[in-house]
């Protein structure tokens, strides 16, 4: 477990890898805050844009990290980017297979 900084933010502890894409991908930072909850912060790049943001202290804590991981999935999905007309077929391409991947894993149980 870790305490936050000044600012109330966490390091992360470990990133999940939920899709990759060539050199685009969506993961999430996970790591065990002071009060024994799990946070998350969002992070995926992909060729025309991402988004990425600290794990604060204010978020929403889960009890376990698996908790933590099916909350981050489905935010990642509901905030999910759309490629815009303009932007080349390829990138079209590439958001709706990291989807995909996100979709798949988020629907898959895992073993532990």
């Amino acid at each position: 477990m870790q305490k936050p900084n000044k600012n109330r933010v966490y390091e992360a502890e470990t990133t999940e890898e939920l899709a990759r894409c060539g050199r685009s991908y969506a993961a999430l930072k996970l790591c065990q805050c002071d009060d024994g909850l799990y946070r998350y912060a969002l992070d995926m790049a992909y060729s025309y844009g991402g988004f990425c943001g600290p794990i604060f202290a204010t978020a929403d804590g889960y009890k376990t990290g698996a908790e933590a991981k099916d909350a981050g999935a489905a935010e990642l999905l509901r905030r999910f980017p759309t490629a815009r007309p303009s932007e080349p077929e390829s990138v079209h391409d590439e958001l709706r297979e990291l989807r995909a991947q996100v979709e798949r894993g988020f629907r898959e149980p895992t073993l532990f």
